[in-house]
């Protein structure tokens, strides 16, 4: 499993969620494949397992890539995490492959929308129509995102389980917030606080909502689950995308 995991990684632009019952996810899935020709995109899973003859001939890195787990630990925590967040399963199994593959997460359509809307503590919102050239733009400063925030994010998050301390988690998720903050004005170009704005990115802070929701005494002596404690960046793909 490590080994498939080392060889993923690298080349990896971002973790994608859909439902193929919706209307219009299926059209945004094959834009996402056109728009990803020569990167890889990572399928949870519990996607896959869903639409496997569907997906087949957009496997091995046409785009899609089925993630796998480093370690069994972090399998067990994604489960783990479903059960405190009460929500489905691949929301918290994209949250957690997000973080360990150091990728942006990318839900298709509104099916998950509003749980990730709930779960998120900013959100970047746009009040233009966006054309190719920014998405593009913007879904690669999203992967900038990601990665420069990843070393201060699991870094603190190991603070916090070593520690096992309230306070030393009440000054870690501050930072964190204010890091996030910062990195709000990335997308400057397309920022927006009218009423009428569309969320394009929510930020997920997965170390806040895992000690809201499990607590931080579930963390203490867990060192190797901190690769899942990342914030993560969720790009919102609208349906019916060409």
């Amino acid at each position: 499993m490590f080994a498939r995991y080392a060889a993923i990684v690298k080349n990896l632009r971002g973790v994608v969620l859909f439902d193929l019952s919706e209307d219009g996810a299926w059209e945004s899935v094959e834009w996402l494949v056109k728009r990803f020709r020569y990167r890889d995109l990572g399928l949870p899973p519990s996607v896959y397992r869903r639409y496997p003859d569907k997906l087949e001939k957009y496997m091995g890195g046409n785009p899609f890539r089925l993630l796998t787990y480093p370690l069994q630990e972090l399998e067990a925590f994604a489960q783990e995490f479903a059960k405190c967040l009460n929500a489905d399963y691949e929301v918290a199994e994209l949250l957690t492959l997000s973080s360990i593959y150091i990728s942006p997460a990318m839900i298709v359509g509104k099916r998950f929308e509003p749980v990730i809307s709930r779960f998120s503590v900013e959100v970047v919102k746009t009040c233009k129509e966006l054309d190719l050239e920014d998405w593009k733009l913007h879904m690669r400063i999203a992967d900038y995102t990601v990665l420069d925030m990843f070393e201060f994010s699991i870094s603190s998050a190991l603070s916090v389980i070593e520690t096992c301390s309230e306070r030393s988690l009440e000054d870690v998720l501050s930072q964190r917030i204010e890091s996030i903050r910062k990195d709000v004005k990335r997308y400057w170009r397309i920022l927006c606080s009218d009423a009428q704005a569309k969320p394009f990115l929510y930020y997920v802070d997965n170390l806040r909502l895992y000690t809201q929701t499990c607590g931080l005494k579930s963390l203490c002596g867990r060192s190797n689950v901190a690769a899942a404690l990342a914030t993560i960046p969720v790009i919102a793909i609208p349906p019916g995308m060409k």
